[in-house]
C-alpha cells in the first residue's frame, strides 16, 4: 500500500478503483450505527490524506445540501402516502439516507480528483488486450469512452469561456437562473456541434490509419495487471467483509 499527500492511495488504478467503489457500497450497505461510525472514521482519514482536494470538492456538495430539504419534503410525502411507519422513523430514515448518500458522492468525487479517468479506459484495454478477443463492439466502447474524455474538458472550457465573457461585460450579476437557462440552451447546441465535428474529423483520421483492421488494438501505454494487485483487492474485500461482520452494534 503505497500512500501519497493527494491519496492515489493505490498506485494502480484498478486498485484504487475498486477502493472507493467498496467503501460507497459497504455504506450503502450498512444499518448499524457501529457501521456508519467506522465508516465515518475511515472517511475522516481518506478525507484527511486528501486535504489539498477538499477545496475542489466542497463546492460541489453545495447543490445536495442545498436541495436536501425539498428531497426530505418528498421522501417524506410518499413515505406517508405508501407505508405505515411514524412520522420520526420517516424523518430518522430521510436524514440518514442523505447523510449515506453525501458521504458516498464525497468518496468517489475524491476517486474521480486523485484517479485519472483515462487511466481506467487504458487499463480496460490493457486487461482485453491479454484475453485477446476479437469482437469490434468493445473496440469501439473504448474508442467512444477515449473520445468522451479527449472531448469533454474542451466543451467545459468552451462554455466557461462563454460564462467568463458575460463576467468581463458586468452582465452576470443580472443573469437570473432563467435567464441562465436561456443563455445555455442558445449556445449548448453550437458547442456540441463543434465537437461532433471535430470527433467526425478524429474518427475520420483513425479509419485512414486502418482503425478495424486489427481487434483488439495495443495499447499505447499499458497498465499491467499482476498478482499483487490481485492481493490487494483481496484485502481490500476482505477488511470491508471484517468490518460488516463486526460492526453490527
Amino acid at each position: 500500500m503505497h500512500l501519497r499527500s493527494n491519496f492515489n492511495m493505490f498506485k494502480h488504478p484498478l486498485v484504487n478503483l475498486w477502493f472507493f467503489l467498496g467503501f460507497s457500497i459497504s455504506l450503502l450497505i450498512t444499518v448499524t450505527y457501529g457501521g456508519w461510525s467506522a465508516h465515518g472514521i475511515l472517511l475522516l482519514l481518506i478525507a484527511g490524506l486528501n486535504r489539498k482536494l477538499i477545496p475542489k470538492i466542497l463546492p460541489r456538495l453545495k447543490p445536495f445540501i442545498f436541495y436536501f430539504p425539498v428531497m426530505l419534503i418528498f421522501y417524506t410525502g410518499f413515505s406517508m402516502m405508501l407505508t405505515n411507519n411514524p412520522f420520526q422513523i420517516i424523518i430518522s430514515e430521510g436524514i440518514f439516507g442523505f447523510l449515506k448518500l453525501t458521504l458516498m458522492v464525497f468518496a468517489m468525487m475524491i476517486f474521480i480528483e486523485s484517479t485519472p479517468s483515462q487511466d481506467i479506459v487504458n487499463l480496460a484495454r490493457s486487461i482485453w488486450v491479454k484475453i485477446n478477443r476479437p469482437w469490434l463492439l468493445i473496440e469501439n466502447l473504448f474508442l467512444f469512452l477515449s473520445m468522451t474524455l479527449r472531448f469533454y474538458p474542451t466543451f467545459q472550457a468552451n462554455w466557461n469561456a462563454i460564462r467568463n465573457s458575460y463576467r468581463i461585460l458586468g452582465l452576470e450579476s443580472d443573469l437570473s437562473n432563467v435567464r441562465l437557462l436561456k443563455i445555455a440552451v442558445k449556445e449548448m447546441p453550437g458547442l456540441l456541434i463543434y465537437q461532433l465535428r471535430r470527433a467526425d474529423d478524429v474518427a475520420t483520421a483513425m479509419k485512414l490509419r486502418g482503425y478495424g483492421k486489427q481487434i483488439p488494438r495495443g495499447v499505447t501505454y499499458p497498465i499491467p495487471f499482476n498478482g499483487n494487485h490481485l492481493i490487494q483487492i483481496i484485502i481490500i474485500s476482505s477488511i470491508y467483509f471484517t468490518l460488516h461482520y463486526y460492526a453490527t452494534f
